[in-house]
């Protein structure tokens, strides 16, 4: 329903100013822009200077920083790209941002109107191509609708479950000029925000009559974060979560499982195949935290054929309830509309008998490698800025990663106490987003302790970007996990390929020490653990941006959930790893 309207005058302004009027109006500070023909009228309009913007190395990583920024703030991440290969380039971040439910607003330079179809320099099919990877594509063919086709990205890319939205802006449109008068409009929010009473007493019926609940967090919940906990202290029940909800409920808690999944704690995997009741929020489910889905949460769906559990899904995108399995009670909506609705009506319940069960599998199976006994291994360095930063009693900071073992190693050994905290690629498991998510999240956080660990096979991909730390001073900690491979690819061809190792081996990689000073960026290198608490202590406190290459050794990152199996099927560090080789590896 349109509550109300909103004059605007835009008379004599091209449309590249109108763009930038109405970037202003929805209260953005950072852009990340790529410039070329097809884009400068709207390029030109940011000479204004009330704007800050951000010249990448490259049209990939300045889509990546503008999704870092997003994933930390919640803010609409923008990036602005030229026609033809700047909009391809971007391709990669659109669609990461979409899986990952990012809001994310790409605005692309596109040709004239009038030789659109003609095959002319640096054309492409840029709507039709985003189309499939974003909530909304446009192209704006139309200077007097340009006003509103902005507004309207911001809302779709921030209501409901954010996501990517792309503009594709013909050259003429941004340079040509307009006497309309826009008249603005606002619409109330048609999200349901209130459940009926019998309902709400349907759920705390089987919160509380459950032996087993627990409590499964995504990434819907990162903006309720005392909510969520109030809600799990209160109730008495355990919490799990999946890889992008780390850090809403702090796991130094006892109540904390960690995270769920194909990596996941064996604790979380035993207990959600354990539990007659999970209370899902925000989340979707996806393969790599239900396991082989047929299998996934047996004694769950069992307690709802008994009439005394199941699983409860709170979702503010309906397409996802009931999309890759069957959940048995299902509430399309916001978490903390959710939450603030059944808070009044909950009650602590003693869980002794399940606590002990629990209890019995965190003490068995914690997170656990084989340490190096002459050099160092990626899970002895992250175990050891973990404890650096409990030690300097570092607050409010933030890792991102780039993909692979390191990314998993990470999610495993730094204890998460703060929500969007962790920022990495989720679904589409992008390379080469370390450092960039990086550079967004500094920016979007200026003051604030910023670290990317990164493996050198994702490293490699974004490297180039150092000229962009060093351009902004951005005091960015760079951990580089160099052991010449693609560790966790390689793990996969050892346990599925008998060790046909082929395309994983990264020969000999930069000298990241020497690269880093050639930028201007103070770089140091560490070869053995017994060299780590000073250094990672030097590391994490050096005013400015700096660059640590750590000579580490390969390792599998345990456990793991092959393909086909069960969540509680896991290879822990006491299996003989036996695997069947005619399965697909993950990824």
């Amino acid at each position: 329903m349109i509550k109300n309207l909103l004059k605007r005058n835009y008379s004599n302004l091209t449309g590249g100013q109108i763009i930038y009027n109405k970037l202003l109006e929805n209260n953005v500070e950072h852009v990340w822009m790529s410039t070329g023909g097809a884009v400068m009228p709207l390029i030109d309009a940011f000479y204004q200077g009330k704007i800050n913007y951000y010249l990448p190395s490259h049209e990939q990583s300045g889509g990546h920083s503008a999704a870092g920024y997003a994933k930390s703030t919640g803010k609409p991440g923008i990036s602005i790209v030229t026609s033809g290969p700047g909009f391809t380039n971007s391709l990669t971040p659109l669609t990461d941002a979409m899986n990952d439910s990012v809001p994310f607003i790409l605005l692309s330079g596109q040709v004239p109107l009038s030789t659109m179809g003609t095959l002319a320099f640096q054309e492409c099919p840029s709507v039709e191509m985003s189309k499939p990877v974003t909530k909304w594509s446009v192209l704006a063919d139309d200077i007097n609708n340009l006003s509103e086709i902005i507004d309207e990205a911001f809302k779709v890319a921030t209501s409901g479950k954010p996501g990517a939205v792309h503009i594709d802006l013909p050259k003429c449109v941004t340079s040509s000029k307009t006497d309309y008068v826009y008249q603005q409009k606002t619409y109330e929010s048609n999200i349901i925000k209130n459940i009926e009473y019998d309902k709400i007493k349907n759920v705390i019926n089987l919160i509380d009559n459950s032996k087993k609940p627990i409590i499964l967090l995504g990434q819907g919940c990162n903006n309720y974060p005392s909510l969520v906990r109030f809600f799990a202290k209160n109730c008495n029940i355990p919490v799990t979560t999946t890889i992008h909800a780390m850090g809403c409920f702090d796991e130094e808690d006892d109540l904390s499982l960690q995270f769920l999944g194909m990596h996941g704690s064996a604790v979380a995997n035993y207990s959600i195949q354990d539990a007659d009741l999970i209370i899902a929020l925000g989340t979707r489910f996806d393969d790599r935290i239900t396991g082989k889905v047929s299998t996934f949460a047996p004694e769950c769906y069992k307690a709802y054929n008994e009439n005394r559990g199941g699983i409860i899904h709170v979702n503010i995108n309906e397409k996802e309830i009931n999309y890759v399995l069957e959940s048995h009670h299902n509430f399309n909506m916001d978490v903390g509309d959710f939450l603030i609705n059944i808070l009044p009506y909950i009650s602590f319940i003693n869980r002794n008998e399940w606590f002990n069960t629990i209890n019995q599998w965190k003490n068995k199976h914690p997170f656990y490698y084989n340490k190096s006994k002459t050099g160092m291994k990626t899970q002895q360095v992250i175990e050891e800025i973990n404890n650096s930063l409990l030690r300097n009693n570092f607050k409010d900071y933030f890792v991102s990663t780039g993909v692979g073992n390191h990314q998993m190693m990470a999610a495993q050994f730094i204890k998460w106490k703060y929500p969007k905290s962790f920022i990495s690629s989720g679904s589409l498991g992008t390379m080469g987003v370390g450092l960039p998510y990086a550079i967004g999240c500094q920016i979007g956080n200026p003051g604030k302790l910023v670290i990317d660990i990164d493996g050198d096979g994702s490293f490699n991909h974004s490297l180039h970007e150092l000229k962009t730390v060093k351009d902004y001073n951005l005091p960015i900690k760079i951990a580089v996990m160099n052991d010449a491979k693609l560790s966790m690819v390689q793990a996969w061809e050892q346990l599925f390929y008998h060790e046909r190792y082929t395309a994983t081996d990264l020969g000999k990689n930069p000298n990241y020490v020497a690269l880093a000073d050639s930028f201007g960026i103070k770089a140091i290198r560490c070869k053995n653990a017994s060299e780590l608490p000073g250094f990672i202590d030097y590391f994490l406190n050096y005013d400015g941006p700096i660059l640590a290459d750590f000579r580490v050794e390969s390792d599998l990152c345990l456990p793991l959930v092959a393909p086909g199996s069960a969540l509680d099927d896991m290879i822990l560090k006491d299996n003989k790893i036996e695997v069947d080789t005619n399965m697909m590896p993950p990824g």
